[in-house]
């Protein structure tokens, strides 16, 4: 039992198998779903299709029951929350339908992921000045992009950087965007599910599933603001939206991939959100120490959220050279990524210092 967590991590890691084989500190990329959910999922999908639309109620409140558990997981309505089939989709969607004004602007940092750099282009395209935010330390994410805030508009960030692990204030960038009346578009990816969330402080908040839910690839989680959908002219209509709807969703959700949510959030919540969040916040402590004891120069802030980065001569190389050691990272850029959630253990951290200690001496 972990005693700062209330985790039995010995009972969790055994319904995750595929850490016996690797040491997988790769959450960043892609989540590990535990074996349950993937059985009880096959149960219920064929339960509810082989009955075709019979069935309809019972696979259409699964939908009901996701945005209940998210509501309580982000700190919103279930009204405000919709579904697409990616957090692209999602941000691409709120590219084209909110309205671009004469003088505004689209606020952006440098770094960003290349699919929220890609929409902030888009803006521009349709007449936004867009603003790009150079960051001259990760500790001043937020306020770089925060004094960048100068009139109406859209600001587009991650809410947890892709490569960095940082985790900007939305409270504070909230408060700026509604002073200057520009709205607050964040891409969740990497927050949802590895640190607390408060969607409240966006007005767009966009997160695909298959990371730090655990729930696999073809759903994403949008939670819109009032102030938000009331301004919108969705570009895109079908029979979910028809006019004069403000909502984004336009067609129907993807209820394979929701009845996998639904699953994948009720084991989360049953482990304690709570209890996730301390304990990834001890991993990374444990992580960033022990490669700080190496001497190895960090990227990620202190406190990040679980992601983990070191610069390298070549990323690449000595990813590749973990991976034949058995563990699993990532190569972002001039970065070593290493990212891992709540299923590991400690010696998982360790195992990864220990062979980057002897890479290094190779």
């Amino acid at each position: 039992m972990d005693e700062t967590t209330m985790l039995d991590i010995d009972a969790v890691r055994s319904t995750f198998p595929y850490l016996r084989q690797r040491v997988y500190l790769n959450t960043a990329a892609t989540g590990i779903m535990p074996l349950n959910i993937g059985e009880a999922v096959g149960r219920k999908l064929d339960g509810m299709f082989s009955r075709g639309y019979d069935a309809a109620e019972e696979w259409q409140s699964v939908a009901g029951s996701v945005k209940a558990k998210l509501a309580r997981l982000m700190g919103v309505e279930s009204q405000d929350i919709g579904f697409a089939s990616s957090t692209s989709e999602v941000l691409n969607l709120v590219a084209w339908s909110v309205p671009v004004r004469a003088n505004d602007q689209v606020v952006v940092c440098q770094d960003e992921f290349p699919t929220v750099l890609a929409v902030a282009n888009t803006l521009s395209g349709r007449g936004a000045e867009l603003v790009t935010v150079a960051v001259d330390s990760e500790t001043n994410r937020t306020a770089a992009l925060a004094t960048s805030i100068k009139r109406g508009g859209v600001v587009l960030v991650s809410h947890v950087h892709w490569e960095t692990g940082t985790e900007v204030d939305l409270q504070v960038l909230f408060e700026v965007c509604q002073a200057k009346r520009a709205f607050l578009v964040v891409d969740g990816i990497h927050g949802l599910g590895a640190v607390p969330v408060s969607a409240r402080f966006a007005d767009v908040y966009a997160a695909s599933t298959f990371k730090w839910l655990l729930s696999g690839f073809g759903l994403a989680i949008s939670v819109t603001s009032l102030r938000f959908r009331q301004s919108l002219e969705p570009v895109f209509r079908g029979y979910s939206n028809p006019a004069p709807s403000r909502e984004l969703q336009y067609s129907h959700s993807n209820y394979p991939g929701l009845t996998t949510l639904d699953f994948g959030l009720a084991y989360l919540e049953g482990l304690g959100w709570d209890n996730i969040f301390r304990r990834n916040r001890s991993l990374c402590r444990r992580l960033a120490d022990g490669l700080a004891a190496l001497g190895v120069p960090l990227v990620s802030p202190a406190g990040s959220a679980p992601i983990v980065s070191f610069r390298s001569g070549d990323a690449g190389r000595l990813v590749e050279a973990m991976n034949a050691e058995g563990v699993s990272v990532a190569a972002r850029g001039t970065n070593v990524r290493a990212s891992p959630h709540f299923y590991n253990d400690e010696a998982d951290i360790d195992a990864f210092i220990d062979r980057l200690k002897k890479l290094e001496r190779n």
